[in-house]
C-alpha cells in the first residue's frame, strides 16, 4: 500500500499539474479557516467596525485652518 502512495507521490511530483494542486491544496488550508472564523465571529467583527466607525464620526472635528 506504501508503494502506491510512493509512486503516486512521485508521479504528482514529477508531474506539472501537480503543482497546481498543491497550489489550489495551499490557498484551500488559508481560505478554508479564515471562512470558518467569519462565520463564527461575524457579527461580532462587524460590530466593532460599525461602533470603531461611530467613534470616529461622533469625534471632533480639526477645523480648517484660518477658522
Amino acid at each position: 500500500m506504501f508503494g502506491k502512495l510512493k509512486t503516486l507521490a512521485i508521479a504528482l511530483h514529477q508531474d506539472e499539474r501537480g503543482d497546481m494542486a498543491q497550489i489550489v491544496l495551499a490557498v484551500a488550508l488559508i481560505v478554508i479557516p479564515l471562512m470558518l472564523i467569519l462565520l463564527a465571529f461575524g457579527k461580532q467583527i462587524g460590530e466593532w467596525f460599525n461602533e470603531k466607525n461611530t467613534a470616529l464620526s461622533d469625534a471632533e472635528r480639526i477645523p480648517e485652518p484660518g477658522q
